[in-house]
């Protein structure tokens, strides 16, 4: 089935997995990790986002954007196991597109990656997500909220129907990223790239 989009647009895994995240994931996060996802439902920030790179990571990969390997990279004092990843070539939609654009076209590391997929505030992992769903502002569909996703406006009809058509392929990713073997290497770079990128107010 020939799925339509606003203005045809291609949308990227990351995005996908954004509109759908409140039938992909379990009610979590309370009241100060839950983020409101379209759906109406609450799941927790961090998982969404982490989610958000596996997925990014997954799909790049299975359609030949990137290779990932192996690597490890220091922090501090102390060795991080992550991935380096290798554009091959651009192209890649939305947020993929962009996730591709951080490496500068030069073999990166995953943790400089998503360093430079975010900035520094005091929710990193919120402005993450922002960026992952710009696509769909892009698309003039979606109106982004405050923080934890609280005051989004999407457009009713697009939401219904995209949810609908992408559920079973976005599903079947989500469970493929989550069971890679270097899931915890991905996991693990991101939250390093949100620990560094985390501003406070005696940071002032």
């Amino acid at each position: 089935m020939d799925i339509q989009t606003p203005n045809g647009t291609e949308f990227s895994a990351a995005a996908k997995v954004y509109l759908c995240a409140g039938r992909l994931m379990a009610p979590g996060g309370g009241m100060y990790f839950g983020y409101l996802t379209p759906q109406g439902t609450k799941v927790d920030v961090k998982a969404l986002a982490k989610g958000i790179c596996l997925v990014t990571v997954e799909s790049l990969e299975s359609s030949g954007f990137a290779t990932f390997s192996p690597a490890e990279t220091k922090f501090g004092f102390t060795r991080l196991q992550t991935l380096l990843v290798h554009a091959v070539y651009s192209g890649a939609p939305g947020f993929s597109g962009r996730f591709l654009e951080a490496t500068q076209w030069v073999d990166t590391d995953l943790v400089t990656i998503f360093d430079r997929l975010m900035s520094r505030e005091e929710a990193p992992i919120e402005g993450f997500l922002r960026r992952a769903s710009h696509e769909f502002v892009d698309a003039g569909i979606f109106t982004p909220g405050r923080n934890g996703g609280v005051g989004a406006l999407w457009n009713a009809e697009w939401l219904t129907y995209l949810q609908e058509a992408w559920m079973p392929e976005t599903y079947e990713t989500w469970q493929r990223a989550w069971a890679r073997p270097d899931q915890e290497a991905i996991t693990r770079s991101f939250m390093t790239a949100v620990a560094t990128n985390q501003h406070t107010e005696r940071d002032d």
